[in-house]
């Protein structure tokens, strides 16, 4: 993958874990589960943050007309896998306030 764009994930992981965005988004989600819209914030708030880099990554290879490969897609599992015991703690710190 090339480093610009892991920099692009990595950058929408870091904006979608601000306190701000986990203050909203959480408000949000409350909101949906008190409607009976769904079943827990918490991994409402983790595939939301999964589909914004997920749609960061596609949206830059379709602007750079990039093919995807087996290894590249290997490598957006890797680094979502590696901040996902941050992401999770940070969701489960803001459902905690």
């Amino acid at each position: 993958m090339e480093p610009t764009l892991r920099g692009i994930i990595e950058k929408v992981i870091d904006d979608e874990l601000s306190d701000d965005k986990l203050s909203s988004n959480y408000g949000v989600f409350t909101e949906f589960k008190n409607r009976g819209l769904l079943d827990s914030v918490p991994s409402a708030m983790f595939g939301r943050i999964y589909m914004r880099a997920y749609s960061s990554w596609l949206n830059y290879k379709d602007e750079h007309g990039g093919e995807i490969s087996p290894e590249e897609a290997m490598e957006f599992v890797r680094i979502f896998e590696k901040r996902s015991i941050e992401i999770k703690s940070k969701i489960s710190e803001i459902a905690s306030l």
